[in-house]
């Protein structure tokens, strides 16, 4: 199928458009200050925990970008069958490079600069943060690939989208990279892991826009998907405030917490009222994301 002229105008196409004109390379970020600076984060600061905070954080972004980029596929596949438009399969390969080059910078991160210290990946994911980031999410890919009736597609990528790029990028990524990059800004710590997280929140907004650009289509076109939006954060959400308040632990946060759970909460309402779900003020906000990730 064509790219068609209206296609070429639509806000989905911008939103790969920006994928093509902010790409990065995770090799080329200079680690040399933060390995000095892991050293010395180590020395001093071990009574506070930080050192296992930064390694903690980081074990929970490389899983779940490995996470991410493993379920994105069928996505697309499903967008295809679905018939949706390819201005949204173009913008959802362009997302599963990123979302590979998420996964490079984590693994290279660890290999360079953390040397395997802090918790194992599967350490950080136990529980709560498993069952969203991983089970779950490898639960609806799944459903997804094998779905081939075009009635329930609609149904399925509704309950996807918002699982995927509402409940894991918009209420997790995106807040813990916001929480974790004004910390390590705060106190002038680690700066290529500060580039990195800037890079990859940049790239994350492309993607949260990009969802509830698409659920608020696929609501419009069957308006009792909105339920299908809503019962998938109900769903979601225990352990997503699980995840946020397992740092809750240590005596030194390094991030704050309240911040980060208020920023999630935020992110939910703002995906509910693409969905025609809420308040009048969150419908707007909304539009003020997808048009600032639409022109970045």
């Amino acid at each position: 199928m064509p790219l068609t002229a209206p296609q070429a105008r639509s806000r989905y196409f911008a939103l790969y458009r920006g994928a093509a004109r902010l790409a990065w390379d995770p090799a080329a970020i200079d680690l040399s200050r933060d390995r000095a600076d892991w050293r010395r984060i180590r020395g001093e600061h071990a009574a506070e925990r930080y050192p296992e905070q930064i390694a903690r954080l980081c074990a929970l972004f490389h899983e779940g970008e490995e996470s991410v980029t493993r379920t994105l596929a069928p996505y697309a596949s499903a967008v295809a069958r679905a018939g949706l438009g390819v201005d949204l399969e173009l913008h959802l390969a362009a997302q599963l490079y990123e979302e590979a080059r998420h996964f490079e910078f984590f693994t290279r991160y660890f290999a360079e600069v953390l040397d395997g210290e802090g918790p194992t990946g599967e350490d950080a994911m136990a529980g709560a943060p498993r069952a969203v980031l991983v089970d779950d999410l490898q639960a609806i890919s799944e459903r997804l690939r094998r779905e081939d009736d075009p009635a329930r597609l609609g149904d399925l990528l509704t309950e996807g989208v918002t699982h995927y790029m509402g409940v894991v990028e918009a209420m997790l990524a995106r807040t813990g990279y916001e929480g974790a990059h004004a910390a390590l800004t705060a106190r002038g710590w680690l700066p290529g892991l500060q580039e990195g997280f800037r890079l990859i929140r940049r790239d994350e907004g492309r993607h949260v826009a990009f969802g509830m650009l698409c659920v608020r289509d696929l609501v419009a076109a069957d308006p009792r998907r909105a339920a299908i939006v809503h019962a998938t954060f109900a769903r979601h959400l225990p352990n997503v405030l699980a995840t946020v308040q397992g740092f809750a632990e240590y005596e030194h946060l390094l991030v704050d917490l309240g911040a980060l759970t208020a920023f999630a909460m935020r992110a939910c309402r703002q995906f509910l009222a693409a969905a025609g779900l809420g308040d009048p003020s969150d419908a707007a906000a909304f539009e003020r994301e997808l048009d600032a990730a639409v022109q970045a």
